[in-house]
Formats: C-alpha cells, structure tokens, sequence
C-alpha cells in the first residue's frame, strides 16, 4: 500500500539531514542517500524521500496494518518541526 505525500523544505534542510542520519543510526534504521533523495527501512517500514525546489516528497513504500497514513504524516510533520 503504497502512498505519498509532501511536506515544505525546510531552511534548514542540511542540519536536518544530519539529525536525520544520526537519529536513523541510533535506531537501526537502514538508510542510503544524500540531501536531494534516498530511501531507509526499519520497524516495518520501507520508504523514500525526494527534496524539490520548495517540498520534499515522501513515499511510504511498506507500513504495518494498522498504523494509519494520517499518524505517519502526523509523525514526519512532527520530526521536520524540530
């Protein structure tokens, strides 16, 4: 189940690529990729992410059933504002 959504490129996008990579090596998170595109698995998940002039696309390739698209959004919404 596949799906996809966009969220506004921060300014602070390389700070936030940092963080992201650190906090996927605490976590086990398998993750390839650089600051313009890449895609990670862990927890059940599989996905990928796309950054453009003013979004960065995220594409939700595998979750588990019964966590739902809104709380994922919700969730990566939650980890950009940081």
């Amino acid at each position: 189940m596949e799906f996809s959504f966009k969220v506004e490129k921060p300014a602070n996008l390389q700070e936030l690529f940092e963080r992201a990579k650190c906090d996927a090596k605490e976590h086990n998170i398998t993750w390839s990729g650089d600051i313009k595109q890449g895609q990670g698995s862990g927890f059940c998940f599989e996905g990928s992410y796309s950054v453009g002039i003013d979004f960065i696309t995220i594409t939700v390739l595998k979750k588990p059933l019964l966590v739902s698209k809104s709380k994922i959004e919700r969730a990566v919404r939650e980890y950009l504002s940081q």
